[in-house]
């Protein structure tokens, strides 16, 4: 988009069907440079007449819309498909990209300003310098100031120019370095990697800028680009080496900018001017973040597409998203700003008028109803009625009896809220964020009762009260599926823009519960996990996650590693490791099995293996933990999942890989897989079907058996996992032989001379170390026990 000269914003109309006008703006610099200038003619010369390829779809541009703001990310329950797959195209760390999501971005991206070169546009010559082939840019920003978007904006003008094939987000990985080799073998590819924000013991290292040089190399081997995101305070820090001019100044972006791409992205008849010049209007730009702009923009046309007559495709449109208008009702321009100035400060001189009538006193079922109305969004009325009287007693109010004609019923109840009843049975509001705003008043207004509400709110979607039985309008599974992600929301909501734990605690305590547990526990995590990955809230759930692994209850620890094992896990893995160490400490039983599954997930990423196997080891080096959490993290190394798999285990895996020349590949060592193997062995038997020793004898003996590469170290972790001097040391030597004996002939493992020959020759090298160790004077014996049990933590060099 062309920027006039001064800071005032554009007047006139912008045609959609082609890309930003980069073109426009480096044609018209003075000072651009000759190949900006270039690069803009070719567009021209690209788009002589508007292209034949069709915009984004409206709808399309509204599900990025509601995917850039995290509060909207999940309008109508989730359920709206473009929004759904917006969502989760942008929280996979492996998939490209989608052309169709940067298309969005190309159409809807506000470039930056610079103030003190007005005509200069900084996106155009950043836009310059990455047509080169290996170029790296580094954009330095905080969050929420349009970074991302702003990244990959030029990535999807260089996919349009065909610069680019593809464009790839770039996970960091667990180590403090970024080598080369995660740099994917793909040929031009436009690539984004944001870095980790420093966090207690991990950091980005110093030397990062260097290695800008490095990776510029490998880039211009294979056609490739690549945008760096990074933070002011932390690129001071690591930018030492980078090469010069890798991180211009992009300028600010203008909140009228935004706000005007963005409205006609998705209305093309919107009259953008007549509302962003509006007096009351402006003030609620000035000095706005994106998200908020984005939010204003929401209520703008949500405003404006109420005052259409009906059959209008807004009105359609607006179905979709879930907003329902009140028809035929039209809405004049003043009382649509009206509206819209009252939806941003959340209604409050409104609700105070309601709540605090002149003539009485609301009563307290009354100020109940309206906010579990709020709450309970597409709820049955009767289940609404009846939650109101449980939200009421709860509360310490009164003993509301509902059952009879003594308290006020639902339509007396309904117009008292200034509500509507709709033919489904659901109650509408028609003001635009009514409904989230009485939460707000409520939150704000009775602080003592946050508490007892937050209890009853995570409860709202666990099950239907015997009185919403008795209304006949038991509420179905996919509608407490759908409550319970808004439930989710609001409480996400709170938590972040409080900085207050307690809402998501509730949410996760409850849904923990053995009767909510199979439906609503995987909504609690999938819940975390997004929001653990959306730069609205991750710094703020990043840091919830690490307190709550530092805690006691099992709930919250089991909700850490079972995000630790999604897209939190892969995209922030130095993170999620020491949050899982944390758990491990606690050593809680009930979170074993997921602490396994997180284990093999983080394994994935090469980068993390020796400090993921430090502490694994160490952890089966603990006299606590050891039989609990060392054991069940080793066997999930040690072990193929499921245990019939084929192929090598992780461990055999890594061991069997020979590359030499990659700079993070990592050998177990010897020390390391002794101690795990000693967990093992250690093992009890247990009350049915084979142990965890049993199979993982039987999968590293076949291994040995079928690549005598992996022989010589299968036989000496074996050797040395038994050879204990003491009282000790039978117990494992016999565990070993008696799995070994079942590996050769056992229950549906039938015998062969091969694996008859393989354990013999195994039993000889027993006795061996056996005699051997009873020959050696005690001080030796000792000796060799002690540098048997040092920590392979230090061995493996992992911090």
């Amino acid at each position: 988009m062309a920027q006039n000269s001064s800071n005032e914003p554009n007047s006139g109309p912008e045609h959609l069907s082609r890309p930003l006008g980069i073109a426009s703006s480096a044609a018209s610099a003075n000072g651009t440079a000759h190949a900006n200038s270039a690069a803009g003619q070719a567009l021209n010369d690209r788009f002589p007449q508007p292209p034949t390829q069709a915009p984004p779809a409206r709808e399309a541009v509204e599900a990025v819309g509601q995917d850039a703001v995290l509060q909207w990310a999940f309008v109508n329950y989730g359920e709206q498909v473009g929004t759904k797959y917006v969502y989760e195209q942008t929280l996979d760390s492996h998939a490209p990209i989608s052309p169709e999501y940067l298309a969005v971005v190309r159409e809807v991206y506000a470039e930056p300003r610079s103030d003190d070169r007005p005509e200069r546009s900084p996106f155009a010559e950043a836009l310059g310098a990455l047509r080169a082939s290996g170029s790296v840019l580094v954009i330095n920003r905080p969050p929420n100031s349009s970074r991302t978007f702003t990244a990959y904006a030029l990535l999807a003008h260089l996919l349009d120019d065909e610069v680019i094939s593809e464009v790839r987000p770039l996970p960091f990985g667990g180590s403090k370095h970024f080598p080369t080799k995660r740099l994917p073998r793909d040929e031009q590819c436009g690539f984004l990697l944001e870095l980790p924000p420093d966090e207690d013991d991990f950091a980005v290292d110093e030397s990062f800028g260097g290695t800008l040089n490095k990776l510029l190399v490998r880039l211009q081997q294979r056609d490739c680009r690549l945008i760096v995101l990074t933070r002011p305070e932390q690129w001071r820090r690591i930018s030492h080496g980078a090469p010069e001019g890798v991180a211009p100044e992009l300028g600010a972006v203008h909140p009228f900018d935004i706000a005007e791409r963005w409205l006609r992205g998705q209305e093309p008849g919107f009259p953008v001017n007549l509302w962003l010049e509006h007096k009351d209007i402006k003030p609620l730009l000035i000095g706005q973040p994106p998200t908020d702009v984005l939010n204003l923009v929401r209520l703008m046309l949500q405003q404006h597409r109420a005052s259409q007559p009906a059959g209008k495709d807004g009105a359609a449109a607006d179905r979709a998203l879930g907003y329902k208008q009140e028809e035929p009702a039209r809405l004049t321009f003043d009382k649509q700003v009206a509206n819209v100035v009252a939806a941003q400060s959340h209604w409050e001189d409104a609700l105070y008028a309601w709540h605090e009538p002149k003539r009485r006193s609301r009563t307290s079922f009354e100020r109940n109803f309206l906010l579990t109305a709020a709450v309970l969004r597409g709820a049955p009325v009767g289940h609404v009625y009846a939650k109101a009287a449980e939200l009421t007693e709860q509360l310490g109010d009164t003993e509301v009896e509902i059952d009879g004609q003594r308290e006020p019923g639902v339509i007396a109840m309904t117009r008292a809220i200034e509500a509507r009843r709709e033919e489904d049975g659901t109650l509408t509001f028609t003001r635009p964020n009514w409904d989230d705003a009485v939460i707000e008043y409520f939150w704000n207004d009775r602080p003592l009762a946050r508490t007892t509400f937050l209890q009853w709110l995570a409860r709202a979607p666990v099950g239907d009260s015997s009185t919403s039985k008795e209304a006949l309008e038991v509420i179905s599974k996919e509608g407490r599926l759908a409550l319970a992600k808004r439930v989710g929301q609001f409480a996400l909501r709170w938590a972040v823009r409080h900085r207050r734990q307690t809402p998501l605690q509730e949410v996760v305590e409850e849904w923990y519960q053995p009767g909510a547990a199979k439906e609503l526990w995987p909504l609690a995590i999938e819940l975390l996990d997004s929001a653990a990955a959306h730069a609205a809230s991750a710094p703020y759930v990043h840091s919830m996650l690490l307190t709550w692994s530092k805690r006691n209850p099992p709930h919250l620890q089991r909700a850490v590693v079972e995000v630790c094992t999604r897209t939190f896990g892969r995209r922030h893995t130095a993170k999620a490791l020491r949050r899982l160490r944390n758990v491990a400490a606690q050593g809680d039983p009930e979170v074993l099995d997921a602490l396994r599954d997180a284990v093999r997930v983080l394994w994935e990423d090469t980068t993390v293996r020796q400090m993921l196997f430090g502490y694994v080891i160490d952890w089966c080096k603990s006299e606590t933990l050891s039989q609990t959490v060392g054991h069940r993290t080793f066997t999930a190394l040690a072990l193929n999942s499921p245990p019939e798999a084929a192929g090598l285990p992780p461990l055999l895996q890594a061991l069997a890989e020979n590359s030499p020349e990659e700079e993070d590949t990592f050998r177990p060592t010897l020390q390391g897989l002794v101690t795990g193997w000693r967990s093992l062995l250690r093992q009890a038997a247990g009350p049915t079907g084979e142990r965890d020793l049993d199979k993982a004898v039987f999968t590293w003996l076949d291994a040995a058996l079928v690549q005598q590469t992996l022989k010589p170290v299968v036989f000496d972790t074996l050797r040395q996992a038994v050879n204990v001097p003491g009282p000790a040391g039978p117990p494992l030597r016999e565990a070993l032989r008696t799995s070994a004996q079942w590996w050769v002939q056992g229950q549906d493992r039938p015998y062969t001379a091969e694996k008859a020959e393989l354990k013999v020759e195994l039993s000889a090298l027993l006795d061996q170390d056996l005699t051997t160790r009873r020959s050696q004077p005690p001080a030796l014996q000792e000796a060799s026990n002690l540098l048997g049990e040092l920590p392979a933590v230090v061995e493996s060099g992992a911090p």
